[in-house]
């Protein structure tokens, strides 16, 4: 067998899987036979059961057919006549019987049964009762002399047919068990050779499959052993090569900035080029931060530290980070955290920090103009099952919610996302060299964190991204920074902002004041109209229509906010300008400038009302 197969020349991949067909060739006509065998001798058995079967149920269908006969005959009164045939049709029935055990399978086997006195006996039951039919059909013309006769010539054969039946029981017995015996040994015999012949076979196919299984272990392990080398070096190109693209831009722009600041004199260039060194070193730093969370999850040696600290600080923080990079693109933020939220929660905020940040910077990427709303806002799933942090009463769930009105991503990039951790065939999460080093580590920490990550996207319609995280809540949570401000009830106010998007934002944000607003998604300036604030955002009929618009509301004196470029610059009627990234944070003093003595008003007046009362 060695040198049978010490040699690979002739055991090419199309000779070995004909021998394979060969050998399962041979094991499965042998199965086959011994089926086929197994099942004839078993359609044998069946067959002489049902004969023997049918043997007895008609044997004793004859003993009760003629005591009913009988009992019929007997039972006959003179207000049963004529019979019209009934006494026929009786007798008809205990004739079918007779018929049927001296007919085919039944009746042969019958006729071997105690010498043939079987058959005798039957052929003397169907004698008399033939001779009845005589003395029947008189009966059947009215005449009841002869019924005496009948019935007594009836009783006459009972012996005859119980004898019968006992002889058939006994020789059907006999029959059956001799059959059983000789089948069973000729079962027997077929059962053993097929066993031999088996045997042998396996044999042959041990000693022969051994041998090429040994063959192909060895080719396999050495194919899997070229591939995983194959394998690791172009994971360490790949890495390589990604760590240098990530690095090398930062890198570049602090080496280009610091080259351009060595020849500039002028304070306003080099505040400009410091900031932008400034900039690039710390994109630079959170490159080799993130690198190094990703080492450290694939090693699973990353810990979570959950901390106590203020939510809205700590995001809005997340978006001065990019406000830069917005401002040269004139991408218009807004951030929105659900007052529901507790102010202070306990949550490791480095890593949340981390994952809205990626989820900013694809954000950015994918949007060359438009906008990109931030909401953090409770999440409809239920609190994972783990132990409470320190100083925690409870575990809740937020939510992340990011979305923007760009391109959309590539579909390569989003099926490399669509990967769950927890699903049995998907344990790893997305290369970076597939969908990019922020977002593998933000998927990466979102699973870490026991939370989940969904996303959806249109092509030219953007994107938005979805997290759910769970969060501790502190046994004592006291916060000073508190929206704590309330508009009167009524207020209202206009969102002049044909990107709907943005408008339903801002709409959440006055709702978080107790104003209820009106939203312009045509942009039409609705002057005419009374409000208590107008919110004068992207609109292009201001162009046609602003001059007149900002008279109206002179006059009406309406407070007038805005981001709207032309309006803000307007030096007729001056608006209080927002800037970007608009948060709660920015309108909470604006507003409550502009309603703290409709507030007072309102407590004085509702002080009074109840003191009348």
């Amino acid at each position: 067998m060695e040198r049978l197969f010490k040699g690979n020349t002739w055991l090419s991949k199309f000779k070995l899987w004909v021998l394979y067909g060969f050998i399962a060739f041979i094991i499965a006509i042998t199965i086959a036979v011994f089926g086929i065998i197994t099942y004839t001798s078993d359609s044998s058995k069946n067959n002489s059961r049902r004969v023997f079967e049918s043997s007895l149920w008609n044997t004793l269908q004859l003993q009760i057919q003629s005591y009913r006969f009988l009992n019929y005959l007997i039972a006959l009164e003179d207000s049963d006549y004529p019979l019209n045939g009934n006494a026929f049709f009786e007798y008809d029935l205990l004739m079918s019987r007779v018929d049927l055990l001296r007919q085919g399978d039944v009746g042969s086997l019958i006729r071997t049964f105690e010498g043939g006195r079987t058959t005798r006996l039957l052929n003397i039951i169907n004698g008399e009762l033939e001779l009845l039919s005589f003395n029947l059909s008189k009966i059947e013309n009215g005449d009841t002399s002869y019924l005496p006769d009948l019935i007594e010539r009836i009783q006459r054969i009972e012996d005859q047919i119980n004898e019968f039946v006992t002889l058939v029981n006994k020789g059907s017995n006999e029959f059956i068990s001799n059959q059983h015996r000789t089948l069973q040994k000729n079962l027997d015999d077929i059962q053993l050779l097929s066993m031999a012949l088996l045997a042998c076979l396996l044999c042959l196919c041990f000693f022969t499959v051994k041998g090429l299984t040994e063959l192909k272990n060895v080719i396999r392990r050495n194919k899997d052993l070229k591939l995983g080398i194959q394998t690791i070096n172009e994971d360490k190109a790949n890495l390589l090569s990604f760590v240098n693209q990530e690095i090398r831009s930062p890198i570049n722009a602090i080496l280009g900035t610091a080259k351009t600041l060595n020849c500039t004199t002028s304070k306003n260039d080099i505040k400009v080029l410091s900031k932008h060194i400034d900039e690039s070193g710390h994109q630079l730093l959170q490159t080799i931060e993130m690198l190094s969370d990703l080492a450290l999850i694939d090693a699973k040696q990353l810990t979570l530290n959950p901390t106590i600290e203020y939510l809205q600080n700590s995001v809005e923080d997340c978006l001065a980070i990019f406000e830069p990079q917005m401002a040269r693109k004139n991408l218009q933020s807004i951030l929105y955290i659900d007052p529901l939220l507790p102010k202070d929660i306990s949550l490791d905020f480095i890593r949340t920090k981390e994952i809205i940040v990626a989820l900013l910077q694809n954000a950015i990427t994918h949007t060359p103009s438009g906008s990109i709303s931030l909401q953090i806002r409770p999440s409809a799933l239920s609190a994972p099952q783990m132990p409470l942090a320190t100083d925690t009463k409870e575990i809740r769930v937020l939510q992340i919610a990011l979305r923007d009105t760009g391109l959309g991503m590539p579909n390569e990039l989003q099926q490399n996302l669509r990967v769950n951790p927890y699903l049995p065939m998907q344990k790893e999460g997305p290369l970076p060299s597939k969908v990019g080093l922020s977002l593998a580590l933000c998927h990466k920490l979102v699973y870490l964190m026991q939370g989940e990550m969904h996303f959806s996207c249109a092509p030219q319609k953007g994107c938005e991204f979805w997290v759910d995280i769970p969060f501790y809540v502190p046994n004592d949570c006291p916060s000073t920074k508190q929206l704590n401000f309330q508009c009167p009830d009524q207020t209202q106010a206009l969102i002049i902002e044909t990107d709907i998007h943005l408008a339903k934002i801002i709409s959440l944000q006055l709702a978080a004041f107790n104003i209820d607003a009106v939203i312009s998604k045509d942009g039409s300036l609705q002057e005419y109209k009374n409000y208590d604030m107008v919110i004068l955002g992207n609109t292009p009929r201001f162009e046609r229509d602003g001059n007149d618009a900002l008279q109206q509301w002179k006059t009406k004196s309406c407070p007038i906010l805005g981001y709207h470029p032309q309006a803000v610059n307007n030096s007729e009627y001056p608006i209080i300008p927002l800037q970007f990234p608009l948060t709660q944070t920015q309108l909470e003093p604006i507003i409550a400038s502009l309603f703290s003595y409709q507030t007072t008003a309102s407590q004085e007046t509702s002080s009074k009302a109840h003191k009348n009362d």
